[in-house]
């Protein structure tokens, strides 16, 4: 099983009532990862109806705790921020950013609703929340903080799906980042979140509450970012969590003020827990190119890639990243020196990927933990390796007068054999339409 994706969550803390982190701990751990908390301020109640809170602002022990973490060592898949009530408690964030520039750059830019601005969120706020979002990878505003960030004046009412897809788009153009846009309404009382990636825009819809409840945005926010470290892509992740907040909220009580009942609906967002393990080894990889659609095959699937040096590129070269960089985080990657080192950490079982095999890749029953070994590009695994494990042996067929397949095609149609012949454990299986709904 893969170790848990840690999340470093940067919200405030509302005890009574379900809202920010809350809610956000469980709802990350529920999908397999592992929040960390780091709360900006303390609310005995959330602000959606229960009164004026008592509050107590925390920020010089976040700014320690920080400090601590990264001299401790210690590493996060993702920062994710909420609500941030000043400029000192985004600086807390910008600190995050700064010191784990790798993980994932999450933002729920929570600034307003319903056409205006929630009490003390001043013009100064909008402006940091902008600076804030511009170094993310995603964000999820609604419609009345999609405006904000756009320097446009909210509408008073819904937007409309068209409106909808079009605001998003101009979000990605505008911040370079995944959108998720929250919140819209669509035909047949449904409400829908639409999802600006690149030049894409995908519409999810799910049933609609007619009741509004307090910090559904933090649930929803939260079951996607888990869905999204754990292996889903954008929509489906966002398809997920549109479905448990809808359900939760269906099924909660008429009275709002203490939030969706969301507790029993949990076990919808947990991943599955197959021991179903597959590993792909690249043997001292010459383009970095290869190695990004690799490592993007492997994040797809939840497959291990292994490394093994020399390497001809350095890790961080630009054109790896730009192969598997919306996948980076979702890896769970190892590096070796070299195959001593690596067959002294690792017993197999091992099938090697070669031009020279008498055997076919698809007549081999692939085994629970299997290593596919996969050589350089220019001249494929050491041949002393291959001959004294010719039982291990596998080609892909190819007519006579083709030297080999690219790299990177060759291990994803092996990858794909194999979770065949495991029936794709773990894996989304179904799909959205942009514009219409499978029936």
């Amino acid at each position: 099983m893969l170790k848990p994706k840690r999340v470093l969550c940067i919200h405030d803390l509302s005890a009574l009532g379900r809202a920010s982190l809350s809610v956000i701990v469980p709802t990350l751990a529920a999908t397999g990862c592992q929040p960390v908390m780091l709360p900006v301020s303390i609310f005995s109640v959330h602000t959606g109806g229960l009164g004026e809170p008592v509050q107590q602002d925390i920020y010089e022990y976040c700014l320690q705790t920080l400090e601590r973490y990264s001299q401790m060592g210690e590493e996060f898949d993702c920062i994710y921020s909420g609500y941030l009530a000043d400029s000192k408690q985004a600086a807390l964030v910008q600190r995050a950013f700064d010191l784990w520039p790798h993980a994932l750059h999450a933002v729920d830019p929570v600034l307003g609703d319903h056409g205006r601005l929630y009490s003390g969120v001043s013009s100064e706020m909008c402006e940091i929340m902008k600076k804030l979002c511009q170094q993310a990878q995603i964000i999820f505003p609604n419609s009345t903080e999609a405006a904000f960030l756009l320097n446009r004046e909210p509408e008073q009412h819904c937007l409309q799906r068209k409106q909808a897809e079009e605001t998003a788009l101009e979000l990605v153009q505008t911040y370079g980042c995944h959108v998720v846009l929250t919140g819209i309404l669509t035909e047949h009382n449904k409400i829908a979140n639409i999802c600006g990636h690149h030049q894409d825009v995908f519409c999810v819809p799910s049933v609609r509450c007619e009741r509004n409840y307090p910090g559904t945005g933090d649930l929803f926010a939260a079951a996607t970012l888990g869905k999204l470290l754990t292996g889903s892509d954008l929509p489906a992740a966002v398809s997920m969590a549109g479905s448990f907040v809808s359900k939760a909220a269906l099924a909660s009580p008429s009275e709002t003020r203490y939030g969706v009942w969301y507790e029993p609906f949990l076990s919808m967002l947990a991943p599955d827990i197959s021991e179903n393990t597959l590993n792909i080894v690249l043997v001292e990889p010459r383009i970095p190119q290869n190695t990004g659609n690799i490592a993007r095959t492997c994040a797809a699937t939840g497959a291990k890639l292994h490394l093994v040096g020399p390497m001809g590129f350095t890790i961080d070269d630009k054109k790896l990243k730009r192969a598997g960089l919306d996948y980076w985080h979702l890896l769970d990657i190892t590096y070796y020196e070299n195959l001593a080192e690596f067959f002294e950490k690792n017993h197999g079982p091992f099938y090697y990927f070669t031009t020279k095999a008498p055997a076919r890749y698809c007549d081999i029953s692939y085994p629970d933990g299997s290593y596919l070994v996969f050589g350089r590009e220019d001249a494929g695994l050491p041949e002393e390796l291959l001959a004294q494990n010719q039982p291990s042996c596998v080609r892909m067929p190819m007519q006579a007068e083709a030297r080999s397949l690219n790299l990177s095609n060759t291990v994803a149609i092996g990858v794909y054999e194999v979770l065949r012949q495991w029936d794709f454990p773990g894996l989304c299986t179904s799909g959205h339409l942009q514009n219409y709904e499978w029936k």
